[in-house]
């Protein structure tokens, strides 16, 4: 979020890479920085200077690194040797790939830390977990690394965020010492392992790290309530030895209190509260954030307790997190000093086979009275226990709002829980990841988020569209992104932001029927106008005293989207969809046609809504823009064999045959076909065009563009900074991939559509452990990107932050098991499954959590056949259709799959 050219946004971002040297175990590679720089927006040509070298690619040892000890030969042979032909280990793990594997149930994902006296075997990249709800929560990786933040993720950190996957480091640890030997290890893989294997448990709103070392089992749960804002970790120590033990666990957090640790030392005062025994913290300096009371506390029943504030009395003169001084004394030093932090120590007496159990919080309230009622709730284990089963209960409940059973064990894992896990989660509350700590709320990202959640429980859905309703400007442009509590943010003139609150207003209208969201009046912002010749402006609106209904928001988007360039077209602004491509129109002449086939898709639903609201004037002027604009994307945007990009101000076409770079596109050809546009013949056309130079079924990617932007004298913007092959620039950039493959399932390509769905899973990407060393990232989250340049194609670039979760969901469900709801009154089945499917189920669940649609399909029928609860049903327009009855029951609805149903393409014309 570097504005160009503001050197205050450069300042900080150039002091949020400094702070990473605030951490003992950091170290700089190629690698990390290219990462850095990214998320930060540093200037493209340092991003174009990143020297992507095989020797840093995360498999070779680096000097001095957490991850130096990833590739150990013997280990991993081992390791390897304990799966079967199905891809089972000897303890049912599926999907193993020689580091870890799902269970049975696909709720978690388990991972084996292998630890010796010399090394750490460990992922080629940190595969994490993101945990959080709408307030507070926090990142934890496999080594056991953890960051926590309040409120918003990128402005008001309570411990560090590093990004950094080579060293990964702790800026918050735990240990468990015997207090007799005075020996110790960390809980987790990391930073003071014990030479035995832990068993890492990511699962649906908690992480746990699980241990046998030296006559003690040590189990330890990171998890953040269902509501308050604390991050918690529960740990528990049976003695399995014969004898007494006594026992000291510890806790290490390094407080940061606002965005960076570098930004707000010197800023942090920490005291014990007697009121509460926690110690809590402050940062006066730290803008709206200024009045927050942090807190962090040790919950042990009737343990002995000690705390220590000053990292200078924690760690001693060696600074080593790894050692820390305070771990070889009899019980921590009560004393705060200059660079504070929040530690506690925790000293039990536990006999033979006992087990006994502490916890240790870290949070933070708007003020100090709101961090006590925090404190109060968690004065005991039982309460802690309470709101971990709170937490596994909720997911598990919201999450078999949509269970599928289907040939492939891939998809069923992504769409029975990691990918509505990963939207909600991480995409709509937490906003933040390893690789990018965004913190704020995108115009157009967490609007496609929420369209994927209306499956689980519309209402979230509903509240996403009201909340950017309201960051939408008088004139009708909106924030491009906006950060909580202020919604500072920036005004651009990217071309498709405001577009997508239409787009997911008609969406969520169509399939619920609840007309009444287009009644309900949201106020607007008010700000300064962009200046001539501006692109962007970061500023803190004012709320505006005008206020206007749902419908008339969307409205001021599609009037103020009405433009036209040239060639017909509507203009690019200073970016669409692909933000890389900001300086195609930036002088207001260039044009955009996925932008047309978007804006045509959005005036096939908007004017009949508005003829049905008596808007006939409105309805005509977009029924006219709607025919010129047919007219111009079949004649300004059709190239031959494929549909074109866009048009550079100067009049040149973007994804032409004779384009000397980005000849053909993606996104192009897949919207040519959603937008229902293209001619039958075209779309065709269009679709083999994208599959015969942009689907690599060998590299198992689906790049976004080819060839990739590099030495053309064109200037489309910043994506030309990124090193040809990587992200945007011909690289795969996984959400317009899927748009690719949902395109070829409207058209009724059997037999690709899941294939290919298939091939996007990460599950698919780390099936062994040499597939693993490829992609490196997480196999149970889906990935932003993926690398498409040699020597490092099928790597995997961000994870966890990104839009293609809810679109792999919205992909799978709607596309390829061609689930649909309409009016919140039927259900409408309309699969494009391949020939060699025997079939599947659906279990959904409606929206009143009491009535579930049990649906099972048989494929291979001459002419289809379905019965709900016995009774025939009907097909229309290629559809079984289903009726919806809220009446708490569970109805069985079978299908003989025919080819007389399915999706085939039809034009949908002006």
């Amino acid at each position: 979020y570097c504005a160009a050219g503001d050197p205050i946004s450069l300042q900080r971002a150039l002091d949020s890479v400094a702070s990473a040297a605030d951490a003992d175990e950091v170290i700089a590679s190629p690698a990390r920085d290219a990462n850095a720089l990214d998320v930060l927006g540093l200037p493209e040509r340092w991003l174009r200077n990143v020297a992507f070298d095989e020797a840093w690619s995360g498999g070779a040892a680096f000097p001095g690194s957490g991850r130096a000890q990833v590739a150990l030969p013997a280990a991993a042979g081992a390791v390897a040797s304990a799966r079967n032909a199905d891809g089972q280990d000897a303890d049912g793990l599926e999907m193993f790939n020689g580091y870890g594997g799902f269970t049975p149930y696909g709720d978690e994902y388990v991972i084996r830390v292998d630890c010796d006296a010399d090394s750490v075997r460990l992922p080629p990249m940190p595969w994490v977990n993101v945990i959080a709800n709408e307030h507070a929560g926090c990142i934890v990786s496999e080594r056991g690394s953890i960051h926590t933040w309040a409120a918003n993720s990128r402005e008001n950190r309570l411990t560090p965020w590093f990004n950094d996957p080579v060293s990964d480091p702790h800026g918050e640890a735990f240990w468990v010492r015997d207090d007799e030997t005075g020996a110790y290890h960390s809980l987790t893989p990391g930073p003071t392992p014990a030479p035995t294997r832990y068993e890492v448990r990511h699962g649906f709103g908690y992480t746990r790290f699980r241990h046998e070392h030296g006559g003690l089992t040590c189990d330890a749960t990171v998890f953040v309530p269902r509501y308050e804002p604390v991050r918690i970790v529960r740990v528990s120590i049976r003695n399995d030895s014969d004898r007494p033990r006594a026992v000291s666990v510890f806790s290490y957090a390094q407080l940061v209190l606002g965005g960076e640790a570098a930004a707000t030392r010197g800023e942090v005062s920490v005291a014990y509260d007697e009121a509460t025994g926690a110690l809590l913290a402050r940062n006066n300096e730290r803008g709206e954030f200024s009045a927050r009371v942090a807190f962090a506390a040790a919950v042990a029943d009737g343990a002995t307790k000690s705390w220590c504030a000053d990292r200078a009395s924690f760690f001693g003169d060696a600074g080593d997190i790894a050692a820390p001084a305070a771990l070889t004394g009899d019980s921590l030093e009560s004393r705060t000093g200059e660079d504070p932090c929040a530690a506690w120590q925790v000293s039990v007496r536990i006999d033979p086979g006992e087990t006994s159990t502490c916890a240790f919080l870290l949070g933070e309230g708007d003020e100090a009275g709101a961090a006590r009622t925090v404190l109060h709730r968690f004065t005991d284990a039982a309460a802690v226990d309470e709101s971990l089963d709170n937490v596994r209960a909720f997911w598990r409940d919201l999450l078999a709002s949509v269970q599928v059973e289907t040939p492939s064990p891939m998809l069923d894992r992504m769409v029975n829980g990691w990918l509505s896990y990963q939207n909600l989660a991480c995409r709509v509350w937490g906003r933040t990841a390893f690789y990018q700590s965004g913190g704020a709320f995108g115009f157009r990202d967490q609007l496609q988020d929420a369209s994927a959640l209306l499956y689980l429980d519309p209402a979230y859905t509903r509240r996403q569209i009201l909340l950017h309703a309201a960051h939408q400007f008088v004139e009708g442009d909106v924030l491009h992104w906006w950060h909580p509590p202020l919604s500072k943010g920036i005004r651009t003139r990217f071309s498709d932001d405001l577009l997508w609150l239409p787009y997911i207003t008609a969406f969520y209208v169509e399939s619920t029927g609840d007309d009444t969201v287009l009644d309900q009046v949201v106020g607007f912002v008010q700000a300064r106008p962009l200046e001539e010749g501006e692109d962007e402006v970061f500023l803190v609106p004012e709320r505006s005293h005008q206020a206007a209904t749902v419908f008339e928001h969307c409205c001021r988007s599609i009037d103020r989207s009405l433009t036209t360039g040239a060639h017909g077209l509507p203009l690019m602004g200073t970016g669409d969809w692909n933000d890389g491509m900001n300086r195609v129109g930036r002088e207001g002449r260039g044009e955009s046609v996925w932008l047309g086939f978007f804006l045509y898709d959005i005036l096939h639903s908007f004017i009949p809504l508005c003829e049905a609201r008596g808007e006939a004037r409105r309805a005509e002027q977009y029924r006219e823009y709607h025919r010129n604009l047919a007219r111009a994307l079949e004649e300004a945007g059709w190239d031959g064999e494929w549909y074109r990009r866009a048009y550079y101000d100067n009049g040149e076409p973007i994804g032409s045959a004779r384009s000397d770079e980005c000849r053909i596109d993606t996104i192009a050809q897949a919207w040519a076909v959603l937008s229902g546009a293209a001619s039958r013949e075209r779309a065709e056309m269009a679709l083999d065009a994208m599959e015969r130079h942009l689907v690599s079924e060998d590299d198992g990617i689906i790049r976004l563009l080819t060839p990739a932007f590099d030495r053309t004298p064109h200037d489309p913007g910043y994506i030309k900074g990124y090193v040809p092959g990587v992200r945007e620039n011909g690289g795969q950039y996984t959400h317009g991939a899927l748009w690719g493959v949902r395109a070829l399932a409207e058209a009724g390509r059997h037999d690709r559509a899941a294939r290919l769905l298939d091939m996007l899973s990460p599950a698919s990407h780390a099936r062994t452990q040499d597939a693993v060393h490829v992609y490196k990232t997480e196999p149970y989250v889906i990935a932003a990107d993926v690398y498409g340049v040699e020597p490092h194609i099928g790597r995997g670039g961000w994870t966890w932050y990104t839009g293609s979760a809810g679109w792999m969901f919205r992909v799978a469900l709607e596309s390829v098991l061609g689930l649909t709801v309409h009016r919140g009154t039927e259900l409408r089945l309309r699969p494009c499954i391949p020939a060699d499917w025997p079939g599947f189920r659906i279990r959904y669940r409606l929206p009143d959590h009491a009535t579930t649609y049990d649906i099972s399909v048989e494929n291979g029928a001459v002419r289809s056949e379905a019965t709900m609860d016995d009774a025939a049903l009907t097909v229309r327009d290629r559809a079984v259709v289903i009726p919806v009855h809220l009446d708490g029951r569970t109805h069985r609805v079978h299908v003989r799959l025919g080819s007389d149903v399915g999706p085939r393409y039809e034009p949908r014309p002006a």
